[in-house]
């Protein structure tokens, strides 16, 4: 394969991953630590219509 389509094709996936940003708050992230019995609301900023996952304690949550 020549190097400038291959390039190009490369740049093309890479663009099209960093298109999507999810942003939340300084005080959420990994490994935080949430009350127990008690409802833990979970917000940041995306693009709309993106999919969003939310894992804790081996519960899934999705919306968009």
């Amino acid at each position: 394969m020549k190097p400038i389509p291959f390039f190009s094709l490369a740049l093309f996936f890479l663009c099209g991953s960093a298109h999507a940003e999810l942003r939340t708050p300084s005080i959420i992230g990994e490994n935080m630590v949430l009350q127990q019995k008690h409802k833990n609301p979970i917000w940041g900023w995306a693009e709309a219509g993106e999919a969003i996952t939310v894992s804790i304690a081996g519960q899934t949550h999705k919306t968009k």
